[in-house]
């Protein structure tokens, strides 16, 4: 009977299934205490502060250190929005090498298995690939965190998490077999977060040189074509449906602008401008970026290009009604100098934009030599010419 039991239930998870997920394509799970490195560095690392107290409730396995030190690692996957871990050392001696993490949510410590660091440096202890697991409506989700316990002093310790994992298959996009990795880029345990604030989850499409990275999102345009997407939370499968029926808009801009891109929660687009405007899909966005390409007198190409706008730089784009966008020139240069000890000056060079995004300049697509500080007094006694240099 419980086996009749079983199968019954998985026909009916089935049969449910596809009324939501009608064109599900599936993906295959994948893990890697390299994760960062295999995926083309296109995983967030987070920063965990150590917590005060653990709760009082919580039972602990027999530890070694007399001041154990705890961190909550924030995942969307828990009802409760987080998992503790602790840190303990192998013995009164040694650094913070051992880890206890509460991979089942019980909130509980004392029943999980003792998980043995590999030091990297002098500050660093690595822990990957760890597993945890969550409850999914159809079963046990697996997840795999990537954990770095570093400390510098005993006051200041931090751990830094990366996702362990990731879901890779082939999928089809318009009749066309494409190769997909789809990635927790945020590490939170979800694979499904769109890009509200840009902290959202990536989707790498091809293969080789030729992959894209695009954002997970209410839509992701491939190859000029327009399409919805869903994402299961646990990323093991994802659909893309056509979406010629969707509604645009149209963004203005300078017509010195060569490229443009912004985000929200329908996904990234990043477009070649032409004639000042672009057309986006009706919704809210932030400008992620600008370019504006020109060449000198010799040909070779130079680029501006602004990133790292403010939270406030949010637009709506609705069908006829076009919304501009204040991007572009002018932009500043910003001299700093400050004296750090008695007769040392520091120098240092900014470059922002209007709304105080960040300003890069490429010629020919490589950083142009740095520039120079002349500095003289007016008595003309002192005259001389220093060299900025990068970094």
């Amino acid at each position: 009977m419980k086996t009749i039991g079983s199968w019954l239930c998985a026909a009916a998870f089935l049969s449910a299934y596809p009324i939501l997920w009608a064109d599900a394509q599936w993906l295959n799970y994948h893990t890697s205490e390299h994760a960062r490195e295999v995926v083309g560095g296109s995983y967030q690392v987070l920063q965990m502060e150590m917590e005060t107290e653990a709760p009082a409730d919580m039972k602990l396995p027999e530890l070694s250190s007399d001041a154990p030190q705890f961190f909550k690692w924030t995942t969307a996957m828990d009802p409760a929005g987080f998992r503790w871990m602790v840190f303990d050392k192998t013995s009164i001696y040694s650094s913070n090498d051992i880890l206890y993490i509460d991979t089942d949510g019980d909130g509980q410590l004392d029943d999980e298995q003792k998980i043995k660091g590999r030091r990297t440096s002098q500050y660093n202890v690595e822990f990957g690939a760890v597993p945890v697991y969550f409850e999914g409506d159809d079963g046990t989700i697996t997840y795999h965190l990537n954990l770095r316990y570093y400390c510098y002093n005993r006051q200041t310790p931090y751990v830094y998490s990366s996702a362990g994992c990731w879901y890779q298959g082939n999928i089809d996009i318009g009749g066309k077999t494409e190769r997909c990795m789809l990635l927790d880029y945020n590490c939170n345990g979800a694979f499904n977060d769109k890009p509200e604030n840009f902290d959202c989850d990536r989707i790498i499409l091809g293969s080789g040189g030729g992959k894209r990275t695009n954002w997970v999102g209410n839509y992701i345009e491939i190859a000029r074509s327009l399409y919805r997407l869903k994402v299961a939370e646990d990323g093991a499968f994802l659909e893309l449906q056509p979406a010629p029926d969707t509604a645009y808009g149209v963004v203005t801009m300078p017509d010195t602008i060569t490229s443009f891109s912004a985000a929200g929660t329908n996904g990234m687009f990043e477009h070649a401008v032409d004639g000042g405007e672009v057309s986006l899909p009706e919704g809210y966005y932030r400008i992620r970026s600008w370019e504006i390409t020109r060449e000198d007198e010799l040909g070779v190409p130079w680029t501006l290009r602004g990133t790292s706008f403010p939270p406030n730089s949010g637009f709506t784009v609705a069908e006829n009604a076009p919304v501009n966008v204040d991007v572009g020139e002018p932009f500043f240069s910003q001299l700093t100098a400050r004296n750090t000890s008695g007769n040392t000056f520091y120098f240092n060079q900014n470059l922002y934009g209007k709304s105080g995004e960040s300003i890069s300049l490429r010629k020919a697509g490589v950083r142009p030599e740095a520039p120079g500080v002349r500095i003289w007094n007016k008595s003309g006694e002192y005259d001389r010419n220093f060299s900025l240099e990068y970094g």
